[in-house]
C-alpha cells in the first residue's frame, strides 16, 4: 500500500469520491460514503482499492471498492 493513503483514508472517515474509472472531461456525479475497512494496493495493476459503504445503504450491504485515485475528499467520521 503506498504510503500516502495510510493517513487520512481509515476505517471509519466519511469520504466523497467519484464513481467509475477517472476519465477526463467526464461529468460524473459524486457519491459519499464511510470506509469499511483497510485499503488494498493491487501491485499488479498499481491501483489501491477502498472499501466505500455507500450512505443510505443497509449496514449489512457489501462495500463498493473505490480507486483510492477517485477519492476527491475525506474527512472524520461522524
Amino acid at each position: 500500500m503506498h504510503d500516502e493513503f495510510s493517513g487520512p483514508i481509515a476505517t471509519g472517515r466519511q469520504v466523497t469520491y467519484r464513481p467509475g474509472a477517472c476519465r477526463a472531461g467526464a461529468r460524473l456525479r459524486c457519491r459519499q460514503g464511510v470506509v469499511a475497512g483497510g485499503a488494498v494496493f493491487d501491485e499488479y495493476t498499481d491501483i489501491t482499492w477502498v472499501p466505500v459503504r455507500v450512505d443510505g445503504r443497509a449496514l449489512d450491504t457489501e462495500p463498493e471498492w473505490v480507486r483510492a485515485e477517485n477519492i476527491i475528499e475525506v474527512r472524520a467520521g461522524a
